[in-house]
Formats: structure tokens, C-alpha cells, sequence
């Protein structure tokens, strides 16, 4: 219980020899395993210094150049004999030690039915071993064979952990890559035939009723040759069934009857591979085919299923994010063709109605200027002295033809601004001086007697701006303030600045706008049910495109209003900046 309680499995092998060394009274005691193909010098004692040949190795076909060895590890049963270095059938280096020995016992360890390591004491005097000294070895060697093994297991298990760390490692590297789905693919297929030892690997994807290769190998030999796919049906490959609907794993070995589980004619057997390893490649609801190695170069193992299951999983993720990213680039294309679609067509209407608006305009242009004509002459008395029923009318259908024609030049300015603004006409505008220009404008045609429209300036408020569209729209703005307030009361136009801006309010002393109205002054042909009752004349056209030009150069109109107290309309233009030409929407 001492020597096995504490250490690793090696010091515990190296304490149970020294105490079978001691216990027999022998110049040396070796553990050898015989491990598959290899037999190996597992732990040594000798008696006046450590020994130097741990750790070496020897072909199982030099046991038939021993004879004593080759006797205990056929029967089971312990052989005595001389020396193991007679007539030179050992190692070189080790001969002249062995030649020193005279008499030798070779205990073998058997753990279940298979003899997995011997035990060797060996004597320099000529004194010989006796069965009875030995039998309570065979005891001892048991714990130090338990030991072997157990050290062989902990190995095992570190080495998978490393495997297993390196294969997360190398398959973290390809699935954290933005490469195309082709390129992952056959960089993860390589990854894959390194971790496994394999000659080659590949994924298969399963499509309709066939399974295709999704790239050939670098070394230009086919994993799956096109008149190789397998059908899929009741009638096809059973075991490419298990595999892909049933989640189980293939494995394949050719010249072993015991591990043919596949039919002669499988797909798998036709492959020119000695042995492969199959293993599902699935996402959780469906399968998206086969992951396959071939040709091992140390025979697959469990943990070699386990990496290709891993890795089989990690790309199924992939292939669900390549399957998005296509979906989501399907759907974009087909909004983005939606949308193209959409805007062609209001392109065209945008079109339609421009047309419409120069056809309307210039064909109504002629017979109003003809009918403005006769009532100026009427109106004259060029054609004669009307009825004094007849001159009470004349002036009202003037003024109606007088508001038809400003509708129909609103109109066919509208058209001719054409979404855009001319960015080139802009150069540098006195704004004190334009809207003092405006105001005497409006005042003279507001009727008689002539409106009080004030302007207030620093005289020094100056914008790049285009003049023709700037003078349009205070034009505009005035009107609509004087309209809109009563006789007596005075319009104020303020030109000011601020950080950036040019700013000109125009206050007109009306009886102010509803909140609720606020948002349908700037619509096309909108008109405030108020200003219809009152008999306001208007074409609902004005603030609509005055907002449009404003915006066309960068800036904006905004109102304040409340009711009962006046209106104020301001625009703002940017001052000393670039602008980028806006869209009116006419």
C-alpha cells in the first residue's frame, strides 16, 4: 500500500522494482512492456548506480532473437535461464553488461489474458534462481503492470486534451475568417486530415439525391468521382443512410472482414482508399451531407471521430452563416430592384406631371390674355358705353382673370424648376437690398390705398444665394402677409443674422394660423378653410414652392403663429458654405 499510495504512475513503477530488486536480492530488475508493436524499457533498478537504458525501444521481431524472453511471453510462465547477451543477439551497447550476468529470471504480467510486460532479474554471482524466491514476484510485477497501464491511460488522456486543444485552436482560426464559402471549406478539409493523421478529407454535400464533393483535393486525386455519387433511395446505400439521417459515424478498413460492415457495392468501398472514416456533417434540423477521411497513417481512432465530429459541427455553423449572409444578399438585391423599380416610377410621374403642368399652363396661357384683353378694352370704354349692370360685372371677371393667370404662371414656374436648383446662378446677394426691392414691390400692387410694409436691416446682411429664387420666394412670403392682414395693419420684414444663417422674417398682423393648420401650409394647393370663408384669393401653390426653392439651396422656411396675434414666416439660407442642390417637391 506505501509503494502505489503516492507519485505518478512512473515513480510508482520505478519504487515496486526497486523493492522486487531488494526483496530477491538481485543485481538488476527491469520492467519491459510490450506495447502493440514496440517492446520498451519501462523502469530499471541497479545495484550500485542507476540504470542507463530506460526509455529505449525494440522491435516485438527481436523477442524471436531471444529465446528465454520469447519462452515467458508465449507461456505465460516464468523462465529461468543464463544471460540474454549470448551469442550476440542483443544491443551493441547493452552487451557488455549483459555478458556480465550469469543467471536470469523473467517473470511475465499478465493483465487478463494478454501478457503486456515482463518482469527481468538478473544475477552476477553464480548463484541461481529457485522457483520459490520468485513466486511472490509475480504479485508484485501485477501492481507494477497496473501502474504501466494506468501511466499508458494518463498519457492517452493528456494527449487527447492536447488534440483536442489544437483542433479548437486550428478550427476556431478558420471559422473566425471571412473567407468564401469554397475557401473555407477546403482549408478546413486540410485541417482536418492533419488532425487526424489522415491522407485526406473532405466534406460531401448532399443534393436532391445525390452527394457531391464540394472541392477536390489540392493533389488532384477525386474523393468522389461524378459516376460514384450515390443514390440516396430505397434502394441506394444503406450505409450512407446511417450516416447522414441516423448520426452515425463509418468506419471502414479494407482486408478486415470484421470491419466490412458496408456492402461491396457502397460508395464508401469503391473509394481507392485502405481505410476510411465517415462521419455525419449536419446542422440540428437537417443534414447537409458527409465528412470523410481516408487513409490513416496510424489507424483512426475514437478521438479521431470525436475531432471530426467537432469539426463537422463548427461547420455547419458556417454553412448556416454563408446560407444567411446569401439570403440576406438575396433580399437586399430583390429591395434594392423594389426600390429602383419604385423610384422609376416616380421618376416617370414626376415627368408625367411636369408635362402635364407646361401643356396646362401654356394652353390656357392664350385664351386668358385674350379674355384680359377684351375686359381692359370693356373696362376703357374702347368698345362702347356698357349697361350700368353690365360695368358692375366687368371688374369682377377681371379680377378673376387677373387670379387665373397668376395660378397659371404658379403653375408653369412650378414646372420649370424641374426638382432642382439652379446652383449655378448663386453669387453674392445683398439681402437688405433685395428685400427692400420686394416690399416697395408689393406695397405699389397692393391696391389703394398703398399697404405700409417696413423693412428692418443692419444694411450690411449679405448670402451667396441665387437672386431670382431668393426674390420668389420673400415675393411669396410678402403677398401672403399682406393678404392676410387687414387694412391698417402693418407688414414687417426683418432681415437679421445668426451663427451660420441669414434669417428674413416676414410678420404679417392677421389673425394668426390653428395649430392644427400648421402642417398643411406647405402643401401643394393646400388653402386654410378659414381663408376660403373670408374670400381670400390664393392657388395654394405659393409656400409650396417657395419652401421647395429655400430647400433647393440649403436652407428652409419655418413659421410661428398663434392664433389671434399674427403670423411670422422665416427664411433661413446658409451663409458662406457649400451647398449640395435639393429636390422641390412640386
Amino acid at each position: 500500500m506505501d509503494l502505489v499510495s503516492r507519485g505518478d504512475a512512473h515513480q510508482i513503477m520505478e519504487r515496486l522494482v526497486r523493492f522486487a530488486a531488494e526483496n530477491v536480492d538481485v543485481d538488476r530488475c527491469t520492467l519491459t512492456s510490450l506495447d502493440q508493436d514496440v517492446l520498451r524499457v519501462e523502469a530499471s533498478y541497479e545495484r550500485g548506480g542507476p540504470p542507463d537504458f530506460v526509455g529505449h525501444e525494440y522491435p516485438l521481431t527481436w523477442l524471436s532473437r531471444q529465446p528465454l524472453l520469447f519462452q515467458a511471453v508465449t507461456s505465460g510462465a516464468i523462465v529461468l535461464g543464463g544471460n540474454l547477451g549470448e551469442g550476440g543477439n542483443t544491443d551493441p551497447e547493452l552487451a557488455p553488461a549483459l555478458l556480465a550476468i550469469h543467471h536470469t529470471a523473467i517473470v511475465p504480467l499478465s493483465v487478463g489474458e494478454t501478457v503486456g510486460a515482463v518482469l527481468i532479474l538478473s544475477r552476477r554471482s553464480d548463484r541461481a534462481f529457485v522457483p520459490e524466491e520468485l513466486q511472490g514476484l509475480q504479485q508484485v510485477g501485477l501492481l507494477a503492470a497496473l501502474a504501466l497501464r494506468n501511466a499508458r491511460l494518463v498519457e492517452q488522456a493528456r494527449n487527447a486534451q492536447r488534440r483536442g486543444l489544437d483542433s479548437l485552436t486550428q478550427m476556431s482560426i478558420h471559422v473566425a475568417s471571412s473567407v468564401a464559402s469554397a475557401t473555407f471549406f477546403e482549408k478546413m478539409s486540410e485541417t482536418v486530415a492533419g488532425l487526424v493523421t489522415a491522407e485526406r478529407a473532405g466534406f460531401w454535400q448532399l443534393t436532391g439525391t445525390e452527394l457531391v464533393p464540394l472541392h477536390q483535393p489540392s493533389d488532384g486525386a477525386e474523393v468522389l468521382r461524378a459516376e460514384q455519387r450515390g443514390i440516396l433511395d430505397s434502394t441506394g446505400d444503406g450505409d450512407l443512410a446511417r450516416v447522414l439521417f441516423a448520426g452515425e459515424a463509418l468506419r471502414l478498413i479494407r482486408g478486415d472482414t470484421s470491419s466490412m460492415s458496408v456492402r461491396s457495392d457502397s460508395m464508401l468501398a469503391r473509394l481507392e482508399a485502405r481505410d476510411v472514416l465517415a462521419v455525419p456533417w449536419r446542422t440540428a434540423a437537417v443534414p447537409l451531407g458527409i465528412l470523410v477521411a481516408c487513409n490513416s497513417l496510424s489507424g483512426f481512432s475514437d478521438q479521431d471521430e470525436w475531432i471530426m465530429r467537432l469539426a463537422a459541427r463548427a461547420s455547419a455553423l458556417v454553412w448556416q452563416g454563408y446560407a444567411a449572409e446569401r439570403r440576406a444578399q438575396g433580399l437586399q438585391a430583390a429591395e434594392l430592384d423594389r426600390l429602383e423599380a419604385h423610384a422609376q416610377g416616380m421618376a416617370a410621374l414626376e415627368r408625367q406631371k411636369s408635362e402635364f403642368l407646361q401643356l396646362a399652363s401654356h394652353e390656357l396661357r392664350a385664351p386668358i390674355t385674350l379674355v384680359s384683353g377684351y375686359l381692359s378694352m370693356l373696362e376703357e370704354g374702347s368698345l362702347g358705353e356698357l349697361p350700368t349692370q353690365a360695368a358692375k360685372v366687368v371688374p369682377l371677371m377681371t379680377a378673376r382673370m387677373r387670379h387665373m393667370s397668376e395660378l397659371v404662371d404658379r403653375m408653369l414656374t412650378t414646372s420649370r424648376m424641374e426638382i432642382r436648383a439652379r446652383g449655378q446662378n448663386a453669387r453674392d446677394v445683398s439681402m437688405d437690398s433685395l428685400a427692400r426691392s420686394v416690399a416697395a414691390t408689393a406695397s405699389a400692387s397692393a391696391g389703394r390705398p398703398p399697404r405700409t410694409i417696413s423693412v428692418v436691416s443692419s444694411g450690411r446682411v449679405r448670402v451667396r444665394a441665387d437672386p431670382e429664387l431668393v426674390e420668389t420666394i420673400l415675393s411669396n412670403l410678402v403677398s401672403n402677409a399682406v393678404k392676410y392682414s387687414p387694412e391698417g395693419r402693418e407688414v414687417t420684414v426683418t432681415v437679421r443674422e445668426e451663427p451660420g444663417w441669414v434669417a428674413v422674417d416676414v410678420t404679417d398682423g392677421g389673425n394668426g394660423i390653428a395649430d392644427e393648420d400648421l402642417s398643411k401650409l406647405f402643401q401643394p394647393f393646400g388653402r386654410l378653410q378659414g381663408a376660403i370663408a373670408a374670400g381670400i384669393q390664393g392657388t395654394g401653390l405659393g409656400l409650396h414652392l417657395s419652401r421647395g426653392l429655400a430647400q433647393a439651396q440649403g436652407g428652409d422656411i419655418d413659421v410661428t403663429s398663434r392664433s389671434g396675434e399674427g403670423s411670422t414666416f422665416t427664411l433661413r439660407l446658409p451663409r458662406g458654405r457649400k451647398r449640395s442642390a435639393g429636390r422641390i417637391d412640386a
